[in-house]
Order: C-alpha cells, then structure tokens, then sequence
C-alpha cells in the first residue's frame, strides 16, 4: 500500500516557522513514506539565500521526492525583475530540482509533478508541449497503476477568483479523466481541501506546511495519502499550537474506479 506524504508552500524567508518545519521533517522521518511530493513555493521571493535554505531542508527528507515549483519560486523583487522575465526558473533549477517538470514511479504509483506557473500572468497554465508530454508520461504507467498529477495551482476554484488557480478547469479536467488521472495534488491557497470532482478525480489541496501565512483560521497543515487497489485515503494532518504537534484533523476516502 503505498503512503505518500503531501506538502506545499513551504516559503523559506521571512514568513517562515522553523519550529514547526522541524516537527514536519520529524514526521516524514517517522511515517518512512513511499514518496514525498512538494507542490511548490519552497521561497517566498525567490531569493538566493532562500534556496539555500530551502535545499539544506529538502536534503534532510529521504528519496524518492517530486518536486515542483510554485509562483513565488520565480525572483521577485526589484532587482531580481529581468531574471524573473527571462530565466525564472534558474535559481530553482540550480537549488531545487535541474527541471521544472518531472515524473516518479514506484509500485502501485505513477507520479507526474508539472509546472503551471507563467512569469507575468497569474493563475496556472499548460503549454501544448507540457500536455504532449504529460500524454507521454501517464501513457508509461503500468497497468492499475494510480496515476497522479502534482502541480501548484487549484483547480478547485470553489467559486473564487483569488487568488488566481487553473485557468479553464473544467476542461483540464476533462482532459485528464481521459488520460486516466486519478488524483490531482497542489497547494497555493493554504487551505486544506479534499474533494472529488464531478469527473471522479481527487483532489486533494495542502495547506501551507510551515509559513506564517495562514488563511482562514487554518493552521499549518499537510497531507498523508495512502493508495489501494480499491481505494485513495487522504489525511489531513494539521499543527495543534497547544500540543505542539500535528494531528489528524480529517480523512477522506474514495474509492478507485475499476479500469480494464
């Protein structure tokens, strides 16, 4: 039964709760997951001393690892505007992972992380090439296999516009049901939520795993997901101030689809 541990926005900079990102390394030590996948914002502007931080603590979490980026992974700040128009993924590629958009296959689980982050635009996007090779990609995985996508933008709107997710969803969606995607992983909001889409697919949203911006009355929070032949479980793990820890603060279950 695979257990993939789920965490996003991590934000290393001046937002940052070390002491809680010391209790969720602790927890990813603890639980031994088949995968971690991180759905982006690992800095808050980009900057270089914030990877630096950013990749001393990944090193600490044992493979395999997906990784993406998120928005606030491109420069952004006066001096940084050119590279942020030019090579916005530069400093992610150097510190983080060499490309933007990357694949992992364990037993019972095929992973695709996609970058959906557009320099100047808000809100999430696709080329023609990503979706070419997201084809490639889930079309490799073996049979029964759960296919997952991860990436940083919601495509849950949940009747909002801000901030700004997955431009057209619906049609993304769609479009995923038919390359048969199961589960849809991201972050963005810092709010935790889980639903299955009228296509059938989970989506399951993290909040932020150890920032100080919190949203909504939400506290720092990840996911804990384990994968069945018959079933897709996802726990909402989120920090309790009082005990200084984090607890399970709901679980959604769904079953699998039976596929030829």
């Amino acid at each position: 039964m695979p257990t993939l541990f789920h965490l996003s926005d991590l934000h290393f900079g001046p937002k940052f709760n070390a002491r809680v990102s010391e209790l969720v390394l602790q927890d990813i030590l603890n639980t031994k997951p088949d995968l971690t996948i991180l759905s982006g914002d690992f800095t808050m502007r980009g900057r270089v001393e914030e990877y630096e931080q950013a990749r001393a603590y990944i090193e600490q979490i044992p493979p395999p690892r997906l990784m993406l980026p998120g928005n606030h992974d491109q420069p952004l700040y006066p001096r940084a505007m050119w590279e942020r128009v030019t090579t916005p993924w530069a400093r992610y590629q150097k510190y983080i992972h060499a490309t933007v958009d990357s694949c992992v296959e364990i037993p019972g689980v095929y992973a695709v992380g996609i970058n959906d982050n557009r320099p100047i635009l808000p809100g999430g996007f696709w080329s023609q090439e990503q979706r070419a090779w997201m084809t490639r990609e889930f079309a490799r995985a073996e049979r029964g296999a759960c296919k997952v996508l991860a990436m940083h933008h919601q495509l849950n709107w949940n009747n909002k516009r801000r901030p700004f997710g997955q431009w057209f969803p619906t049609a993304h969606l769609n479009w995923l049901k038919t390359l048969g995607v199961e589960l849809v992983l991201n972050g963005h909001m810092h709010i935790p939520v889980t639903i299955r889409s009228a296509q059938g697919i989970v989506l399951a949203q993290a909040g932020t795993s150890m920032s100080t911006r919190l949203r909504h009355g939400h506290n720092n929070a990840y996911n804990l997901i384990a994968v069945t032949p018959d079933e897709i479980r996802v726990r909402i793990m989120e920090h309790d101030p009082q005990q200084d820890k984090f607890l399970p603060r709901g679980e959604h279950v769904f079953p699998r689809e039976k596929r030829d």
